[in-house]
């Protein structure tokens, strides 16, 4: 036999064989979840009944005795809840919530908590996020899922912490998080706003707390912008002053770019005009993206002392300063004519363009506004 038919004879028979494996893999999984769904089924059939009776009578030891440990009844159960969450609201929706703390699905999910599972210690989290975190054992151990190398497991955990009412634990949760550098910049902020609470009167103990958060020395720069970005969003004015100290402060972790880009931006949405003096200072920083939010927080406060800085940065090296000071000029009431008399003939088609640009975003705000 010629070795090239040998050798597609045996290339054939490969196939036919994954082709094989395939096919009863896919007849398996088939079966399997035609089997699964079916028990899910057969579950919730069960425990339906029972929920709705408790919603009539209140009576939550009926439900407790449906279950019998195995996971799919959990599941079951949770999914029933969720599902009738959505088409509920008011006294029936709080009811409902009481159910899923229950204490065969509590147990349920300290034992995955508990678990060797990332994944399974994740789905706790998450359960654990809704839960009043009194119970010691469980906040233990989300404490201690803060320091794994698993990112999701580490977001989880840290957001389940944030759901408690003791301020001293949210603020360790969030101190140590902001150390790490491999969040992402929306679970960063996600967290941050989770560690506010809704309750008014702790609005004052929170920004105290994250004063300690920010005089951590070994915070990522982009974390600790992220933070004062989003102390402004919440509106800790409790930190105006505060932050502007630290505008002055030479310490290294106060002097990165990014951080007094924050702090200076942070200056403008609480009209702090406390800040004026030191912002000009930063009008000839070594860093362009610094010297672009102090013209542009100086350009919304209009001061006629900060005109001629605006004119000389007209020159500056860097684009994006050029931009911004033609901006802040135009947004005190100068003129194409005057801006343009101040700057090199070799700069007056980019200058040109940015007061075009200034115009056209002008006008699309009246038109979106109007």
């Amino acid at each position: 036999m010629d070795i090239s038919v040998y050798l597609l004879l045996i290339v054939s028979m490969v196939l036919l064989g994954l082709t094989l494996v395939l096919f009863l893999s896919a007849i398996i999984i088939r079966v399997w979840h035609r089997n699964w769904s079916a028990k899910l089924e057969n579950y919730r059939k069960t425990l339906m009944p029972h929920v709705l009776n408790y919603l009539e009578e209140g009576n939550e030891k009926e439900v407790i005795e449906q279950f019998t440990g195995k996971n799919l009844e959990y599941y079951a159960f949770e999914k029933i809840i969720t599902e009738m969450l959505t088409h509920v609201e008011g006294t029936e929706a709080d009811k409902l919530k009481e159910l899923l703390f229950i204490e065969p699905i509590f147990d349920h999910h300290f034992n995955l908590l508990r678990s060797s599972d990332d994944v399974a210690r994740v789905k706790a989290c998450n359960y654990f996020s809704n839960v009043r975190l009194v119970n010691y054992k469980v906040i233990k151990k989300l404490k201690g899922y803060l320091d794994s190398p698993n990112q999701m497991l580490v977001f989880s955990a840290a957001s389940a912490l944030m759901g408690s009412d003791d301020v001293n634990l949210r603020v360790e949760a969030l101190s140590r998080v902001a150390k790490k550098d491999f969040l992402s910049e929306m679970a960063m902020i996600e967290l941050f706003h989770k560690f506010h609470s809704d309750e008014d009167d702790q609005n004052e103990a929170e920004g105290e707390a994250l004063k300690i958060v920010l005089d951590e020395q070994d915070i990522p720069p982009a974390n600790r912008a992220l933070f004062i970005k989003g102390i402004t969003e919440i509106g800790y004015y409790n930190l105006v002053n505060y932050l502007l100290e630290k505008l002055q402060d030479p310490s290294r972790e106060w002097n990165h770019p990014e951080v007094l880009s924050a702090i200076i931006k942070a200056q403008g949405e609480f009209n702090n005009v406390k800040s004026i003096k030191t912002l000009r200072r930063y009008l000839d920083h070594e860093a362009p993206e610094v010297v672009v939010s102090a013209l542009e927080e100086l350009g919304d406060y209009g001061s006629e002392d900060d005109f001629p800085y605006f004119k000389f940065l007209l020159g500056h090296e860097d684009k994006n300063v050029k931009k911004a000071a033609v901006f802040a000029l135009l947004k005190n009431g100068f003129k194409e004519s005057e801006i343009l008399h101040e700057v090199p003939e070799s700069d007056i088609k980019l200058i040109t363009k940015y007061v075009l640009m200034y115009v056209h975003e002008k006008r699309n705000e009246s038109n979106f506004n109007g």
